[in-house]
Formats: C-alpha cells, structure tokens, sequence
C-alpha cells in the first residue's frame, strides 16, 4: 500500500511539472524558419535518386527469384 502511494504521488508531482500551454497565433509570421532560403528542388536529383531505387528494386527482385 505504502508504494502505490509513493508512485501515485510522483506520478501527480509529475503531471503538475510537466503541465504546459500551447497556443499559435497568426500573429507570429512565418518565424526563423523562413530566414533560411530552401534551396530549389533539382529536377537532376530527382531523377537520380528515382534510378537509385529502381535499381535497387530490381537487384532484389533477383535475389528473391529462386
């Protein structure tokens, strides 16, 4: 009985620490996130990385056959 009561009591100080408030507002903007400039998406990398995983499907595929 004398831990239940002890774990009970650290799981209540727990919650009472860890409450919190979230609250978005429209007012913030975009935020730091947008002092950095995305880079612009390669239509190259794209297309290397579609070939990467093609071939890899396929070198799979092989082994599996028996």
């Amino acid at each position: 009985m004398y831990k239940l009561c002890l774990l009970l009591l650290l799981v209540a100080c727990a919650c009472v620490i860890t409450e919190a408030q979230l609250t978005f507002t429209s007012s913030w903007g975009t935020g730091k996130r947008s002092a950095a400039p995305m880079p612009c998406r390669s239509d190259e990398a794209i297309a290397a990385i579609y070939r990467m995983i093609q071939s890899e499907a396929e070198r799979l595929l092989l082994c599996q056959k028996p």
